[in-house]
């Protein structure tokens, strides 16, 4: 059998590595010149709390290789610009990769992969969506719900992942400052006032900078934008959709690399097996998508005293155990789940709720 898959981000990667593996023809389309094209280097997250399955052992499971920069996040900081507050993981809460062209990247491990399993890459190419077997394109620019904008940089600061939570340099967001390594990511992350961005960043870069003693060296640009849905489009005509492509985001914080590589193994399984996709999604992520509503719902109305209940919820709470627990719709998030999604409606117009 022949395949055609169209996006060669996470998604599309992976199904293309899981049915070229299973021994059939897989041709991609990309429209851009290279994986990983629309990224700067940016340094990004893959969650770690989802699941009782470790992040990392669940994609070797799956047939990737973990041949690219991963770093375990065990600590962190939190802060409101003010204080202060140390958080431990009993296992790491994330693994820091990178994404881009560079040749340790994500998306780059995962293009040498597909190439490897016999997959063809058509790149500066594309095809007429209904033409694909799997659709795997990025965010749809009427959906989006939030833009990033930050600097990736050269340091010699010691390794840290800071989440910050300040209305100046996010409101009703976050921003946050990592460094791996020698390389570092400081961007701000927006929900509203998307205008605003490069005074929020400006003055994110300077509370961040000045207050943990690090030194930027050669920045470059970086940045991005979240797309979410709870009508998740998992199949139009007979084109099975995966990632970004079928609304696949965490609405708090934008996580969406390890759903993305998820969603794209599972699709190819499907069609591997001759299953229903919809209803594999449906069963797999929808859960988490209704969760992460109410959870955006509670982090956007418990921001009283500069987020001071939120981050003592995380402290006492163990931020380990505390994501995990509202990372699937539990009985609260059922309580709730009616009127977040009508805040949802009035606050944000422009997705599908």
């Amino acid at each position: 059998m022949s395949y055609r898959i169209l996006g060669a981000g996470p998604s599309g990667l992976a199904a293309a590595i899981t049915l070229a593996k299973a021994g059939h023809a897989v041709d991609v389309y990309e429209r851009r010149g290279d994986c990983g094209a629309r990224f700067g280097g940016d340094l990004q997250g893959i969650e770690n709390w989802s699941t009782s399955l470790d992040a990392l052992e669940e994609l070797r499971a799956a047939g990737i290789a973990v041949d690219f920069h991963c770093a375990p996040i065990s600590h962190a900081i939190q802060t409101n610009g003010v204080r202060d507050s140390s958080l431990s993981f009993a296992r790491p809460g994330l693994y820091l990769v990178k994404r881009g062209a560079a040749h340790d990247t994500l998306d780059q491990s995962l293009k040498r992969q597909a190439l490897a399993a016999g997959a063809r890459l058509h790149f500066r190419e594309s095809i007429d969506p209904e033409r694909a077997d799997i659709v795997a394109t990025g965010p749809r620019g009427r959906k989006i719900f939030a833009i990033d904008r930050g600097v990736v940089f050269d340091t010699d600061a010691p390794d840290c992942a800071v989440v910050l939570m300040d209305d100046r340099a996010a409101p009703k967001g976050y921003a946050y400052l990592l460094v791996s390594g020698g390389y570092g990511c400081l961007a701000t992350m927006l929900f509203e006032d998307f205008p605003s961005i490069h005074e929020r960043l400006a003055y994110t870069r300077r509370l961040l900078e000045s207050r943990y003693g690090v030194t930027v060296r050669n920045p470059r640009p970086v940045g991005g934008v979240g797309h979410f849905t709870l009508r998740a489009e998992f199949k139009k005509g007979s084109a099975l959709h995966v990632g970004e492509a079928a609304g696949l985001q965490d609405f708090l914080w934008g996580f969406g690399i390890r759903s993305a590589i998820r969603s794209g193994v599972g699709a190819a399984g499907c069609v591997l097996e001759g299953r229903d996709w919809q209803a594999h999604a449906d069963a797999q992520f929808s859960s988490a998508l209704r969760a992460s509503v109410v959870n955006r719902f509670l982090f956007e109305n418990l921001r009283h005293g500069r987020y001071a209940v939120l981050m003592t919820l995380f402290k006492l709470g163990g931020p380990h155990a505390l994501l995990r627990a509202i990372s699937r719709l539990n009985p609260l998030h059922r309580v709730l789940f009616p009127a977040a999604r009508a805040y949802t409606r009035r606050r944000y117009p422009q997705i599908e709720i």
